[in-house]
């Protein structure tokens, strides 16, 4: 039998060497793996790379790759390192860190209510998107999310925005619904988006520069990406876990 090529082997080795800590990892043995390869959470606007916009070349389905797998050297995930779900040829994501030969990736479908799916995708599937810039009809619209809805009108002068939006936190748990436990929340203020992005902060006087805006103010960051609207908060916008950080389709 031919032995295995050393570069080959070496990647199937190291491969390896990722699934058992990402087993032991989920069996409660912490050494802070799961943290540093972790892609679960909603796009940043705030902190890391740069948002592009992606859409899958790949043909027929690409799965997403389990937490703690992608690393440099794991180029190969096989069956046992991916996830159940799937994009499609065509399908346009949102992507955001590398690690190794993987992308950061969020999906979300054109429902309303629909929570999205975040995770790690092969980069050897996706082609990258350039980035363009945005006018203002672009950004106008009711922009929808599970439990949040933001409006975007012109402003009062040439080449601002008014932007206002609700939250709730819990409206989707019937029981909290019958037991009045619901949190809610929202924003309003105006702003110069600067192509095709924009943010600002609410004071005691109304919108103001993001930057000016004090720790307990309400801050929010706005990205025009695509088909959606991503948006990020500091958690200072509404009640007890109230955000209206997300990514949003627009509606009408």
């Amino acid at each position: 039998m031919r032995p295995a090529h050393p570069t080959l082997w070496n990647t199937r080795r190291s491969c390896r060497a990722v699934l058992l800590a990402f087993l032991a990892s989920a069996a409660g043995v912490s050494d802070g793996w799961a943290e540093e390869n972790e892609c679960r959470r909603a796009p940043t606007l705030s902190a890391g790379p740069v948002l592009a916009l992606g859409r899958v070349s790949a043909p027929g389905r690409t799965a997403f790759v389990k937490d703690g797998l992608a690393r440099a050297g794991c180029t190969d995930p096989g069956p046992a390192r991916r996830e159940r779900a799937y994009l499609v040829t065509g399908d346009a994501v949102i992507l955001g860190e590398r690690r190794g030969a993987f992308l950061c990736a969020t999906y979300r479908s054109g429902k309303d209510d629909d929570v999205g799916r975040t995770g790690w995708i092969p980069a050897e599937a996706m082609a990258v998107e350039p980035a363009g810039s945005v006018a203002v009809e672009g950004w106008l619209g009711t922009w929808k999310q599970a439990e949040a809805q933001i409006r975007v009108t012109r402003g009062d002068k040439a080449g601002t925005l008014a932007v206002a939006g609700d939250a709730t936190w819990g409206a989707g748990d019937p029981e909290r619904v019958r037991r009045g436990g619901i949190h809610t929340g929202g924003m309003s203020g105006t702003v110069a988006p600067v192509d095709a992005a924009a943010s600002f902060a609410l004071g005691e006087t109304g919108s103001l520069p993001v930057q000016k805006g004090a720790d307990t103010d309400c801050k929010i960051l706005l990205r025009r990406l695509g088909p959606w609207l991503v948006v990020n908060d500091n958690l200072a916008c509404g009640g007890l876990n109230v955000t209206v950080g997300g990514v949003y389709r627009r509606t009408s």
